[in-house]
């Protein structure tokens, strides 16, 4: 299968399997899902949400008003510049976002325990594979090309 032909399969598939997960169970959208679990990590400001999402910040700031609406955000000062607000996740929040992923596992492994072993092992392939695509270009690059760039800067 051609790489153009792949992509427009691979985009398809990506496509049903975020529907599969909205029409059986996780109902918050995926930007919403992003920005909860990047707030694990400790507050942000708007901005760099906006930019971890490539939203605009206008966009960011009225997700983030019905995420704090929600229970799941608050705003606080920053520690360091008053002028400053941060976004933190609340208790609440974490709760939702952990019941989010955990009933996105279940959707998911009620479609894998059906399947043979064969088709585990395929997938467990396609998911490394999806991994990898995920990857910097320069990560992803085979070792050997890798190796010929790097001599060809040598010389």
């Amino acid at each position: 299968m051609s790489a153009e032909k792949l992509s427009e399969e691979l985009a398809a598939a990506i496509t049903e399997v975020a529907r599969l997960l909205i029409r059986e169970g996780v109902h918050v959208n995926r930007t919403s899902l992003s920005v909860l679990a990047t707030l694990r990590d400790g507050p942000k400001r708007v901005t760099d949400l906006a930019a971890s999402e490539f939203v605009s910040q206008p966009g960011m700031t009225t997700l983030v008003s019905r995420l704090e609406d929600q229970g799941w955000v608050e705003r606080q000062p920053d520690p360091c510049d008053g002028r400053v607000v941060n976004v933190a996740i609340t208790r609440a929040g974490v709760t939702m976002l952990e019941a989010a992923l955990a009933m996105r596992t279940q959707v998911l492994r009620r479609r894998i325990e059906p399947l043979g072993a064969a088709e585990r092992k395929e997938l467990a392939v396609a998911v490394a594979a999806l991994r990898r695509l995920t990857q910097d270009e320069a990560e992803v690059r085979p070792a050997g090309s890798r190796a010929r760039r790097a001599g060809r800067a040598q010389t």
